[in-house]
């Protein structure tokens, strides 16, 4: 693997003149599972859009390995980072296996034909995500769990080294959420693969994340560890919420026990406490 490193500069970003990402300074750990957590328009997902070259910043940059993400031709960008976006849409009538095997576009010149590599890029990817079975079935009679994880073998298929992925657990019952983080867990594991994602749950979040960003008026109010970044504090501020902060008896990460609503507090970036 060659661990490539993702990193914002003075980013700005937003759409028309409208400002959500201000001033921001990260750093996305490499090789490990990165949450975005925060309150509803605090600027999560257009972090993510920032990062994966889907919207350009107003002002600063984005780095990949040193390099502006915006000089980089699209071909080898998609070489090395993959996105999986909120609710994408397949073509009408598409088969799993011919919806994952889009995965390999990036790996084709202009007159390139499909390889055995190709072949088993997309056999791992199904095999993967345990989505083999479903190979020859189209994508619109899966189940919204069955639908989630034929679109991350897609991503396994681009064989990229960097994973972001937009609440890739919204819409699914608990149950395929836990199948979706743990079939992530094991792509980081198994594969080194550097995954950032957007999540609303924070327990969720601290249980399978080595490094949480928690969002605040488009700025990292705090990052780091679950431990340091998950506190009652964190909590009020960002979400207006009063909770207990307890340990998880099965990962031993923290864990978040909601108490009840708090009084938002005005908001100054003194109490910024934001590291990479």
């Amino acid at each position: 693997m060659t661990n490539y490193r993702v990193e914002a500069k003075e980013l700005f970003a937003g759409y028309g003149e409208s400002v959500v990402l201000k001033d921001i300074d990260l750093v996305i750990p490499t090789g490990k599972i990165t949450s975005i957590v925060g309150a509803n328009a605090c600027g999560k997902s257009t972090l993510l859009k920032a990062l994966s070259r889907l919207i350009a910043p107003l002002k600063g940059d984005v780095l990949l390995d040193g390099r502006s993400i915006h000089k980089l031709p699209t071909r080898e960008l998609a070489r090395r980072l993959g996105l999986l976006p909120q609710s994408p849409i397949a073509p009408d009538g598409i088969t799993v296996f011919d919806l994952v095997s889009r995965g390999r576009h990036p790996h084709h010149g202009l007159f390139a034909s499909w390889s055995r590599k190709d072949d088993q890029a997309v056999a791992d990817a199904l095999e993967a995500t345990q989505t083999t079975e479903l190979s020859e079935r189209s994508v619109e009679e899966l189940s919204g769990g069955q639908r989630q994880r034929v679109w991350i073998a897609m991503a396994l298929a681009q064989e990229t080294e960097i994973l972001l992925l937009d609440e890739p657990t919204t819409f699914l019952d608990i149950s395929h959420q836990i199948d979706v983080l743990d079939l992530l867990t094991d792509l980081n594991r198994n594969r080194g693969t550097t995954i950032v994602m957007v999540l609303h749950d924070l327990n969720l979040a601290a249980r399978y994340s080595d490094h949480l960003v928690a969002m605040l008026e488009g700025r990292p109010f705090r990052a780091g560890s679950p431990q340091s970044v998950l506190t009652e504090e964190m909590v009020r501020e960002v979400f207006s919420l009063d909770a207990q902060i307890l340990t998880d008896p099965t990962s031993g990460q923290p864990m978040m026990l909601p108490i009840g609503r708090h009084h938002m507090r005005p908001f100054s970036p003194s109490s910024m406490q934001a590291s990479s």
